[in-house]
Protein backbone atom coordinates (compact mmCIF):
# COMPACT_ATOMS: atom_id res chain seq x y z
CA UNK A 1 0.00 0.00 0.00
CA UNK A 2 1.58 3.33 -1.09
CA UNK A 3 2.20 6.17 1.36
CA UNK A 4 -0.11 8.67 -0.34
CA UNK A 5 -2.93 6.12 -0.38
CA UNK A 6 -2.42 5.35 3.31
CA UNK A 7 -2.46 9.04 4.23
CA UNK A 8 -5.65 9.56 2.22
CA UNK A 9 -7.32 6.55 3.85
CA UNK A 10 -6.41 7.77 7.34
CA UNK A 11 -7.77 11.25 6.56
CA UNK A 12 -11.04 9.77 5.30
CA UNK A 13 -11.33 7.59 8.39
CA UNK A 14 -10.76 10.55 10.68
CA UNK A 15 -13.54 12.55 9.03
CA UNK A 16 -15.92 9.62 9.57
CA UNK A 17 -19.27 9.74 11.27
CA UNK A 18 -19.88 12.35 13.95
CA UNK A 19 -22.59 10.23 15.53
CA UNK A 20 -21.67 7.22 17.64
CA UNK A 21 -24.15 4.62 18.74
CA UNK A 22 -24.18 3.32 22.26
CA UNK A 23 -21.79 0.42 22.43
CA UNK A 24 -20.42 -1.79 25.18
CA UNK A 25 -16.69 -1.20 25.34
CA UNK A 26 -16.14 -4.82 26.44
CA UNK A 27 -17.38 -5.98 23.05
CA UNK A 28 -14.89 -3.62 21.43
CA UNK A 29 -11.86 -5.12 23.21
CA UNK A 30 -13.01 -8.73 22.84
CA UNK A 31 -10.04 -10.60 21.36
CA UNK A 32 -7.58 -7.81 22.16
CA UNK A 33 -4.55 -8.71 24.30
CA UNK A 34 -3.93 -6.33 27.21
CA UNK A 35 -0.42 -5.03 27.83
CA UNK A 36 -1.13 -5.18 31.56
CA UNK A 37 -3.36 -7.94 32.92
CA UNK A 38 -4.96 -8.15 36.35
CA UNK A 39 -6.02 -11.31 38.16
CA UNK A 40 -8.76 -9.32 39.87
CA UNK A 41 -12.10 -10.27 38.24
CA UNK A 42 -13.34 -6.76 39.07
CA UNK A 43 -10.31 -5.00 37.62
CA UNK A 44 -10.70 -1.67 35.86
CA UNK A 45 -10.29 -1.73 32.08
CA UNK A 46 -8.25 1.10 30.58
CA UNK A 47 -8.27 1.51 26.81
CA UNK A 48 -5.83 4.01 25.35
CA UNK A 49 -6.37 5.29 21.82
CA UNK A 50 -3.01 6.63 20.71
CA UNK A 51 -0.85 7.68 17.79
CA UNK A 52 2.90 7.10 17.85
CA UNK A 53 3.64 10.60 16.52
CA UNK A 54 1.45 12.31 19.14
CA UNK A 55 3.46 14.35 21.67
CA UNK A 56 0.74 14.11 24.33
CA UNK A 57 0.72 10.31 23.91
CA UNK A 58 4.49 10.41 24.42
CA UNK A 59 4.02 12.39 27.63
CA UNK A 60 1.49 9.86 28.90
CA UNK A 61 3.87 6.98 28.27
CA UNK A 62 6.95 8.74 29.61
CA UNK A 63 5.39 10.39 32.67
CA UNK A 64 1.83 9.39 33.63
CA UNK A 65 1.97 5.67 32.83
CA UNK A 66 5.12 5.02 34.92
CA UNK A 67 3.38 6.71 37.84
CA UNK A 68 0.40 4.40 37.42
CA UNK A 69 2.69 1.35 37.15
CA UNK A 70 4.45 2.32 40.38
CA UNK A 71 1.22 2.78 42.32
CA UNK A 72 -0.66 0.23 44.41
CA UNK A 73 -3.54 0.10 41.91
CA UNK A 74 -1.45 -1.46 39.12
CA UNK A 75 -2.58 -4.97 40.14
CA UNK A 76 -6.19 -3.92 39.58
CA UNK A 77 -6.13 -2.79 35.96
CA UNK A 78 -6.30 -4.30 32.52
CA UNK A 79 -4.56 -1.93 30.12
CA UNK A 80 -5.11 -1.99 26.36
CA UNK A 81 -3.68 0.08 23.54
CA UNK A 82 -5.74 0.62 20.40
CA UNK A 83 -3.81 2.21 17.56
CA UNK A 84 -5.33 5.42 16.25
CA UNK A 85 -2.65 6.61 13.80
CA UNK A 86 -2.95 10.24 12.75
CA UNK A 87 -0.35 10.17 9.96
CA UNK A 88 1.80 7.89 7.84
CA UNK A 89 4.67 7.41 10.30
CA UNK A 90 2.29 6.66 13.17
CA UNK A 91 0.66 4.05 10.96
CA UNK A 92 4.06 2.61 10.04
CA UNK A 93 4.98 2.26 13.71
CA UNK A 94 1.58 0.70 14.47
CA UNK A 95 2.14 -1.87 11.75
CA UNK A 96 5.48 -2.81 13.30
CA UNK A 97 3.89 -3.01 16.76
CA UNK A 98 1.28 -5.39 15.35
CA UNK A 99 4.00 -7.69 14.04
CA UNK A 100 6.10 -8.22 17.17
CA UNK A 101 3.78 -10.02 19.57
CA UNK A 102 4.84 -9.86 23.22
CA UNK A 103 7.48 -7.23 22.48
CA UNK A 104 4.83 -4.64 21.70
CA UNK A 105 4.99 -3.09 25.16
CA UNK A 106 8.78 -2.66 25.08
CA UNK A 107 8.69 -1.39 21.48
CA UNK A 108 6.04 1.16 22.45
CA UNK A 109 8.17 2.38 25.35
CA UNK A 110 11.21 2.77 23.09
CA UNK A 111 9.36 4.57 20.30
CA UNK A 112 7.83 7.12 22.68
CA UNK A 113 11.08 7.56 24.60
CA UNK A 114 12.93 8.22 21.32
CA UNK A 115 10.14 10.14 19.60
CA UNK A 116 12.07 13.41 19.42
CA UNK A 117 14.97 11.57 17.78
CA UNK A 118 13.23 9.68 14.99
CA UNK A 119 10.66 12.36 14.16
CA UNK A 120 13.45 14.86 13.50
CA UNK A 121 14.86 12.60 10.81
CA UNK A 122 12.08 13.58 8.43
CA UNK A 123 12.54 16.74 6.38
CA UNK A 124 9.59 17.82 4.26
CA UNK A 125 12.05 19.26 1.74
CA UNK A 126 13.66 15.84 1.35
CA UNK A 127 11.15 13.04 0.62
CA UNK A 128 13.97 10.49 0.81
CA UNK A 129 14.31 11.24 4.53
CA UNK A 130 11.11 9.28 5.12
CA UNK A 131 13.16 6.12 4.61
CA UNK A 132 15.41 7.17 7.48
CA UNK A 133 12.38 7.34 9.77
CA UNK A 134 11.16 3.94 8.61
CA UNK A 135 14.62 2.41 9.13
CA UNK A 136 14.83 3.90 12.61
CA UNK A 137 11.45 2.45 13.62
CA UNK A 138 12.31 -0.93 12.13
CA UNK A 139 15.64 -0.94 13.97
CA UNK A 140 13.88 -0.52 17.33
CA UNK A 141 12.11 -3.82 16.64
CA UNK A 142 15.30 -5.46 15.38
CA UNK A 143 16.95 -4.55 18.70
CA UNK A 144 14.29 -6.67 20.37
CA UNK A 145 15.36 -9.72 18.39
CA UNK A 146 13.15 -9.56 15.31
CA UNK A 147 14.32 -10.29 11.79
CA UNK A 148 14.31 -7.33 9.40
CA UNK A 149 13.15 -9.47 6.48
CA UNK A 150 10.26 -10.91 8.49
CA UNK A 151 9.26 -7.48 9.75
CA UNK A 152 9.26 -5.95 6.27
CA UNK A 153 7.12 -8.81 5.01
CA UNK A 154 4.69 -8.59 7.92
CA UNK A 155 4.12 -4.82 7.78
CA UNK A 156 3.12 -5.07 4.13
CA UNK A 157 0.34 -7.53 4.93
CA UNK A 158 -2.85 -5.80 3.75
CA UNK A 159 -5.14 -7.88 5.96
CA UNK A 160 -3.26 -6.66 9.03
CA UNK A 161 -3.31 -3.07 7.78
CA UNK A 162 -7.04 -3.22 7.12
CA UNK A 163 -7.63 -4.64 10.59
CA UNK A 164 -5.72 -1.75 12.17
CA UNK A 165 -7.59 0.88 10.20
CA UNK A 166 -10.90 -0.91 10.68
CA UNK A 167 -10.45 -0.77 14.45
CA UNK A 168 -9.76 2.93 14.15
CA UNK A 169 -12.98 3.49 12.21
CA UNK A 170 -14.94 1.45 14.75
CA UNK A 171 -13.48 3.48 17.63
CA UNK A 172 -14.50 6.68 15.93
CA UNK A 173 -18.00 5.49 15.13
CA UNK A 174 -18.76 3.76 18.42
CA UNK A 175 -17.05 6.09 20.89
CA UNK A 176 -16.53 9.33 18.93
CA UNK A 177 -12.78 9.08 19.30
CA UNK A 178 -11.40 12.09 17.46
CA UNK A 179 -8.04 12.90 19.06
CA UNK A 180 -5.15 11.27 20.86
CA UNK A 181 -4.64 10.27 23.48
CA UNK A 182 -8.19 9.44 24.46
CA UNK A 183 -8.96 6.88 27.15
CA UNK A 184 -11.93 4.74 28.08
CA UNK A 185 -11.76 3.79 31.77
CA UNK A 186 -14.49 1.21 32.34
CA UNK A 187 -16.27 2.96 29.49
CA UNK A 188 -15.85 6.50 30.82
CA UNK A 189 -14.12 8.74 28.29
CA UNK A 190 -11.11 10.76 29.43
CA UNK A 191 -9.72 13.22 26.89
CA UNK A 192 -6.02 13.97 26.66
CA UNK A 193 -3.11 13.18 28.89
CA UNK A 194 -3.58 13.78 32.62
CA UNK A 195 -1.19 13.61 35.56
CA UNK A 196 -0.71 10.07 36.79
CA UNK A 197 -2.42 11.06 40.04
CA UNK A 198 -5.58 11.97 38.13
CA UNK A 199 -5.72 8.57 36.42
CA UNK A 200 -5.12 6.86 39.76
CA UNK A 201 -7.97 8.84 41.30
CA UNK A 202 -10.35 7.79 38.51
CA UNK A 203 -9.27 4.14 38.77
CA UNK A 204 -9.78 4.07 42.53
CA UNK A 205 -13.24 5.51 42.06
CA UNK A 206 -14.08 2.85 39.50
CA UNK A 207 -12.86 0.09 41.83
CA UNK A 208 -15.40 1.23 44.41
CA UNK A 209 -18.36 1.23 42.02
Amino acid sequence: MKKNSIILIIQIFLIGSLYAEEFNYKDFIKGEIPLITSENPNAVDIIEFSSFTCSHCRDFHNKSLPEIKNSEIISNINYYIIDFPLDYFAFYASRIASCIGNNRSTFTDIVYDQQDVWKKLYKSSDPESSFEVEDSLINYAIQLGHSKDELLKCIEDEEMQNKLLGKQIEAQEKFKIESTPTFLINGEKVLGNQPGSKFIEIIKKKLKE
